[in-house]
């Protein structure tokens, strides 16, 4: 692996993932800034909240495809090195936590983690869902779905990367992309939704 591409392939991967887009498409509906309203994350659930449903959506979308862009421009920049994943993977939920353009307040990175498991590792998806919805709305009663979410993450992709036998780049991801969504939710352990 060509240490200069892939330098360049986390960077552009980041950059990608930084792109705002709960920011930019409350701006273009004229609904509140999301940073400055609600959870005050740039996310698709906040913007729900700020501007509806189908804003919502269109922004869970396209943070979705932010991971798969990410992955397609780093294994270009490495010449289809199968580490471009890993890479690319960890960078764009970095890039979608911590923006670039909106001085590094940004999302939870769930929506380009998610589009990139969907794709890659739906198995991980399913064991994840189940895990999640049985803290969310059995255990902690719809309230702390930050707790919830990292709580669910860690077991389900180390049943994934035990189990599925994947690709070890895609294991790589996997867990790159579990440790990111991890330290993320745990300042917000103890927020109520």
């Amino acid at each position: 692996m060509d240490i200069l591409s892939a330098i360049l392939a986390a960077g552009v991967a980041y950059l990608i993932g930084s792109f705002p887009t709960g920011v930019v498409a409350t701006k273009l509906v004229g609904a509140p800034d999301v940073r400055y309203v609600g959870s005050g994350h740039t996310g698709g659930t906040n913007t729900m909240r700020q501007a509806g449903a189908w804003v919502g959506a269109t922004v869970v979308v396209v943070d979705a495809l932010k991971g798969l862009l990410a992955w397609l421009a780093a294994a270009w920049i490495m010449g289809g090195s199968p580490w471009s994943l890993p890479i690319a993977g960890a960078l764009a939920v970095v890039g979608h936590c911590f923006p670039l353009y909106t001085r590094f307040h940004g999302g939870m990175g769930l929506a380009t983690a998610g589009g990139l498991m969907l794709v890659l590792s739906p198995w991980t998806i399913a064991i994840v869902v189940p895990i999640w919805a049985v803290f969310f709305l059995l255990i902690f009663r719809k309230k702390y779905s930050p707790r919830s979410v990292t709580i669910a993450i860690p077991p389900a992709v180390a049943i994934s990367i035990a189990f599925l036998n994947l690709p070890a780049a895609l294991d790589w991801m996997l867990a790159s992309v579990a440790v990111v969504l991890v330290l993320r939710h745990l300042p917000e352990w103890n927020r109520v939704e």
